[in-house]
Parts: structure tokens; sequence; C-alpha cells
């Protein structure tokens, strides 16, 4: 049978696969060539290369990257706060992808599409995709997220961070009385959305994966003494708020009392770090090493992965990462969401501050306890965690048998953002 015609909507170029979205909107892509003709629209902040436009080409049949510009991109959210429009929408829409994806369904109507975050959704809501079919990843309930940052910041912000949780709910639930399918990061998630939401459409927790070739441990092991330094790593995107405001907590609070047991230090790995973050690098035993073209020969020097935030919605990529190289993790509950690994076996959950000084120095002090939660992490992401493996929920879902889904207008969201 003739491969179907799949719109693909993301509201990041998915290349290179170097923060936690796009990880998964690569993988899906590449997943979903493998059965589908993609044309994929997305939009960017950042400079987009020529060799990375390429590499992503490879896996479609047409691609229109929408550069979003600050000025115009800060006007549409200036405009969005005296309407209804949640910022998130105002800020990734993009005038000439709505004339692209509309070009293209006119010269060969789209079977389906395949809405990577909510943010990406209202390009549908014309007309001209009126009975196209939807398959949203939501990935995580954005609302959630904005919900408890309004509840961690002052005025003005947490006004604004309100604000948004309102009108970004507002968004998920019309998604979820539409959708042919919604998605999410997790079962967890999953439930979050079926109890903040009520959908009436299907919902599924479809996890993340790993490439477990490209993460791996090295060949060869070096013996690490009792009482040798101990490297911590963290990696992730530097500005981002959850982590950094989890490596503000770890470095000022947690590094001095490491800092008493033994000679640990730790490595900060990631895009973009922020002045805050930067900062981090006056403390002792701590270096802010920013970004890097490959994290894995820092996973691969560490003695031990850490992810110590207090917020984070869905499974956290930078983990099964970690795991995957066959380090020992230790993890809060929050970044422990969504990986179903045996805590004290395959990775370390600590809760507060005693947990993670307690955990740190035991494992520290035993390389044969690292020796053996790395190997059992790593075992547990081959198993468990292939791409490949992970994703066949959702390929399963849009090759079913399509129905007509309708897309609502601009008045129920709006209707919808008052409530």
């Amino acid at each position: 049978m003739p491969r179907q015609n799949l719109l693909f909507l993301t509201h990041r170029f998915p290349y290179p696969p170097n923060r936690g979205d796009r990880i998964r909107s690569y993988n899906l892509l590449r997943v979903l060539d493998q059965h589908f003709d993609i044309s994929l629209g997305c939009t960017t902040d950042e400079p987009v290369s020529s060799e990375q436009k390429q590499h992503v080409q490879q896996f479609c049949k047409r691609v229109h990257v929408a550069e979003l510009s600050k000025w115009p991109r800060r006007f549409r959210a200036v405009k969005a706060l005296v309407g209804n429009q949640s910022l998130t929408e105002a800020m990734f829409n993009a005038p000439s992808l709505h004339q692209a994806i509309t070009q293209w369904h006119a010269e060969q109507a789209f079977d389906q599409a395949v809405i990577f975050c909510s943010s990406m959704y209202p390009y549908l809501r014309n007309e001209h995709f009126k009975s196209t079919p939807a398959i949203v990843d939501l990935v995580d309930v954005d609302s959630e997220k904005w919900h408890q940052m309004s509840k961690e910041h002052s005025f003005p912000m947490s006004l604004i961070y309100a604000r948004e949780a309102k009108t970004v709910r507002a968004i998920e639930k019309v998604i979820g009385h539409n959708a042919k399918l919604v998605t999410l990061v997790s079962d967890e998630e999953a439930k979050l959305y079926r109890d903040r939401c009520e959908p009436t459409s299907p919902v599924r927790g479809v996890s993340n994966g790993v490439d477990t070739t490209y993460f791996a441990p090295l060949p060869t092991e070096t013996e690490v003494s009792p009482t040798a330094t101990i490297q911590l790593v963290f990696t992730g995107v530097l500005d981002y708020s959850p982590n950094v405001e989890g490596m503000i907590w770890f470095c000022q609070k947690i590094m001095p009392k490491l800092r008493h047991h033994g000679d640990f230090r730790l490595k900060v790995v990631g895009r973009r770090p922020n002045s805050a973050v930067r900062n981090l690098d006056q403390i002792e035993g701590v270096e802010v090493v920013g970004e890097v073209p490959d994290v894995r020969p820092y996973l691969h020097s560490a003695d031990i992965a850490i992810s110590p935030l207090k917020l984070a919605r869905g499974i956290q990529n930078k983990v099964l990462e970690a795991m995957a190289c066959g380090l020992p993790t230790v993890v809060t509950p929050q970044s422990a969401e969504g990986i179903d690994a045996s805590p004290g076996n395959e990775f370390w959950i600590a809760n507060n501050l005693e947990d993670w000084v307690d955990t740190l120095c035991r494992l520290a002090d035993s390389p044969a306890l690292r020796d053996k939660t790395g190997t059992a992490a790593r075992k547990l992401v081959e198993s468990s965690y292939s791409w490949a493996a992970k994703l066949s929920k959702f390929i399963d879902a849009v090759q079913s048998t399509p129905r007509a889904s309708k897309i609502s207008s601009i008045e129920s969201f709006e209707t919808k953002s008052q409530e």
C-alpha cells in the first residue's frame, strides 16, 4: 500500500538532539520516516546551518523552517497578554509556516498530522485542516509546569505564570476533546493530564528512549580507589529554570558538605549557561564547563551522575543517557518520574539534603557499589529503553485507520480561556 502523507509539526528544529524536546522529536522523526512520507514544519529561534537542515531532510520529502525574530515575537507576546491567547502559542506563531503547510495541504491533502507540543496545535485551527486527524504528543502537561512556577515566584512573575497556566490548560483541554490520540512522556504524566483536563480522546503514556549504541560505557573500565577524587557530572540546558535552580541548590547546599567528606568535584555541562550558573564556578569543587560538542567524554570520565531537579515534567533524558553509559546516577523523586527502575539497584533516589549527602558518600566509598549500580542501569536501559521499542505504541496509533477530527475554532480557545 502507498505510504501515508504525514504532516509533522514541532516547535523547534529537531536537530541536533542536544536538549530534551529535540531528543524526543528527532527520534520520533526518524522512526516515523520508516513508515510515512513526512512533511516537516517547525519554528526556530536559533540559526539552523545548511548541514543541519540537510541531515533532517533525509527523513522528509520537504521541510519548512520558520525563523522567529526576537522583536516580532515579543510584540506577539505583548499582544497575547492583553487578550486570551497563551504566551507560548503567540511566541511560536509564524505566518510563513501557516502559509507553507496550507500550500502543501492544497497540493496533496495530508492523511494525518502529528503535532509535537501543545503550542503547535493551533496551526491546524483553520478550515483547511478541519478534517485532518491529529495525533498530539503533548510530552508534558505544560500547564502544570506553569502552575508550579507561579507558586514558586513572587509578583509580577507569579501572576504571569498563573495566567500562562490557565491559557495553556485551555489548549490542552481542547486537544483532549479533538485529537485522535494524545500522548505524554510517561504513564504518570498521562494520569496527570486525565485528572486535570478530563479528555474524551484516548490518552497514552509513551516514554522516551535512548540511543544505546551512541550512549554506551567505554570498552574498558579503570579501577577507582575509595580515596580517589570523586567526579560528579550534571548535563542539561543551563538557562532552563528547573536546571538552574537545581544546580544552585546542589552547589550551594550539598557540595560544601561533600567536600568535608572527601575530594568531590562537579562538572556542570550544557548549553547556554546563564550568569547564575556561571557564578557557581566560584564554589570550591565546581567547574562550569558549558556547551560541548559531545557530552559522552564527560559522562565517561565521571564516577557518579546527578539530577537534583525539584521541578521536572516527564522523563529526564539526561538520566537515561547517564544510565546507558553505565554511570551510577542519583536523582530527586521528580527526576525519577517515568523511569521504571529499582531505587538502590539501577539508580538512587535522594529525597532531601541528608539523603543526597549520605547516598553520594556511600557511593564514593564503594567502587564496587558504583560498578554494580552502573552495570544494572546499563542492562535496564538496553532491555527496556530503546527508541524503537518505546515508540512502537505511537507508530501503531498513527498507522491505525484514521477518523475525522474536528478542529476547534479560534472562538473555542478564547471561550475556554475565560473559564
